[in-house]
């Protein structure tokens, strides 16, 4: 029942709009979840959510917008959740790293909106855009786990950030074409690798000062 107030059952219409919002928000990540972005439409979404379609626009201009309001927020769930762990772990490399590594598949992997942001990533150029921010905050955490962990016998400088950079894009789009189903291979071997990777990225760092030194002008060419 409304009042001289503006409430109606109990609330406000700004509270009223703030559920409405919620509602679109978990209707939309069902649909991905099952039926991936193709299936982000504003009908589709506003039924599922049991609201008119003039709701939808009160809260969002499009889809899009929706869309990338629940990425960053899944994506910043993700990386708390690195952090959370990080801070409860042995101060042991292998066994602080696979635990990382495991809760960061398992996140993804059981989760079937996060499984699918992953997997459709590349399809916008929005989205890449913002996968290349969570490749560098993965990044960005690695060097700080290695300064942490092995203190002055870490690598430093921009070829410990490039190598970074390369196992963190090449652990994510691993992880993502295993999501796919291009990679036929148990969940075990897939974190046993991404392990080893990460664990042996200080030997690029090496490698490449190495190659850089041999060519005599400081150049990769």
């Amino acid at each position: 029942m409304e009042t001289s107030r503006g409430r109606y059952a109990g609330l406000s219409a700004e509270e009223r709009q703030r559920q409405r919002r919620r509602k679109l928000v978990e209707a939309a990540e069902e649909i991905i979840g099952e039926q991936g972005l193709a299936g982000l439409k504003v009908r589709a979404l506003s039924a599922h959510a049991g609201l008119n379609d003039r709701y939808f626009y009160e809260s969002y201009a499009d889809t899009d917008q929706l869309l990338f309001e629940i990425l960053d927020e899944q994506l910043a769930q993700v990386m708390a959740e690195f952090v959370a762990l990080l801070a409860t772990t042995p101060s042991d490399t292998r066994v602080r790293l696979r635990a990382v590594v495991e809760a960061g598949v398992t996140s993804v992997a059981d989760n079937p909106l996060r499984r699918r942001l992953f997997i459709e990533l590349q399809s916008l150029d929005e989205l890449r855009r913002r996968r290349g921010e969570f490749v560098g905050l993965v990044a960005g955490i690695m060097l700080d786990q290695a300064r942490e962990l092995l203190g002055e016998s870490a690598a430093e400088g921009i070829h410990a950030e490039l190598a970074a950079r390369t196992v963190s894009h090449g652990g994510v789009e691993l992880l993502t074409e295993w999501l796919r189903g291009d990679l036929d291979i148990e969940r075990g071997v897939l974190i046993d690798f991404l392990v080893a990777m990460i664990l042996t990225s200080s030997e690029i760092t090496t490698t490449v000062r190495r190659e850089m030194a041999g060519s005599g002008d400081g150049s990769l060419n």
